[in-house]
Parts: C-alpha cells; structure tokens; sequence
C-alpha cells in the first residue's frame, strides 16, 4: 500500500492508511522529481536504480515560487512539490528534506522517514516507488491557517534490493489511491501537518 510501503516486514498497517487501492501501470518519467535541477556536487546524467545498483545523479526538486504562496494555488503547488520530495526520498534514501517541510506530529511523515531510511541502510536500496499526483483538489478556507486537500496519488512498483544485490523482501505493487493531505501556512510558510490513505 501506498503510504505504508516502506513498512518492516510483518508490522502493522499504518492507521489510516489501508483502502482503496488499485493498481495503476507504471508511469514513465525522464525526469522522476518533476521540476529538479541537478544533485549539487553530483553532477552526471541520471540513473534510475536498478537491480544491479541505486539511482545516480537523482535531480533534486525544485520549489516552485507560486508554493511559497498562502492561496488555493500556492497550497496546491505545494503540495506537488511535497510529494516530488518523497518520491526523491524514495529513489535516493535522502529523507531530509521532505522532512523539513513537514511538522513532527505528523506521525505518517515521521513513519515514512524512518521506514525509507532503513530502506538503504548497510548498502541496501529500492528500485521504483517513483510518486505522481495528476490531480490535487485543494478544499480552500480563507478563514482558517489550516487547509486541506484530497490528492490522486500513483507510485510505481517497489522492489528491495540488499548490498549484495539480492531481493530481501517481497515487492510493493503499484497503487494509485486517493489521499487526504492537510497543511498549515505560518512564518511565510505551508507545512505538510497530516496525510494519509482515504478510508
């Protein structure tokens, strides 16, 4: 499942993050992070990971000016930048920056992070995982600093991959899920506070 993908092996779903899930076929991208510029210091063409190594020279996602924005199209384009930032965790193991955009309480955030890092822990990596959201509704209030949203979110099949090249846990098929996405706009700035899987 979507969000719960990077979950250790027999561990508990995620609340709130099991249902309606379809499978969607893999969606190709010459560029997986969307609006990017090259890894500073690491420049090269890019590589999307496979079996026989990680991803190289991963472009970095861009903030777009109009994210920086406290409006309906400032949080929608926040909002696909912030899922361009996990799916650039998802292919680099670099979990800092969707981080930093994100409040400590949301635990999904924080539970993502954790279980992509131990993805490329002792030299291990995923193949895949690559994140689009081809349509964001965002359900504007302008009288709260909160806001919320409902995402069509895709992702691409993961597979696991350890050091020495071998599969070590069972793939993750594709998704494409409805998700719920809720924000905060303070000190100039929208911070991701929840998301999760629509029940």
């Amino acid at each position: 499942m979507l969000l719960s993908s990077c979950q250790d092996p027999g561990s508990p779903p995620v609340p709130g993050a099991v249902t309606e899930t379809t499978t969607a076929p893999p969606a190709a991208s010459a560029s997986p992070s969307g609006s990017s510029s090259p890894s500073s210091g690491n420049p090269g063409v890019y590589k999307p990971a496979d079996s026989k190594g990680k991803a190289e020279n991963v472009p970095v996602p861009v903030m777009p000016e109009l994210a920086k924005e406290n409006s309906k199209e400032g949080l929608e384009a926040f909002i696909r930048y912030w899922f361009q930032l996990l799916s650039y965790a998802y292919e680099t193991g670099d979990t800092a920056r969707v981080a930093g955009l994100s409040s400590q309480q949301c635990a999904l955030c924080g539970h993502l992070g954790r279980a992509v890092s131990k993805s490329y822990e002792d030299g291990s990596w995923m193949t895949g995982g690559i994140l689009q959201t081809p349509v964001v509704e965002v359900r504007w209030d302008s009288s709260s600093y909160s806001q919320q949203a409902q995402v069509q979110l895709i992702q691409t099949e993961i597979r696991y991959f350890a050091a020495d090249g071998t599969e070590h846990r069972e793939l993750t098929g594709a998704t494409n899920d409805a998700v719920a996405f809720f924000a905060e706009f303070r000190n100039d700035a929208w911070t991701t506070l929840d998301t999760g899987i629509i029940r």
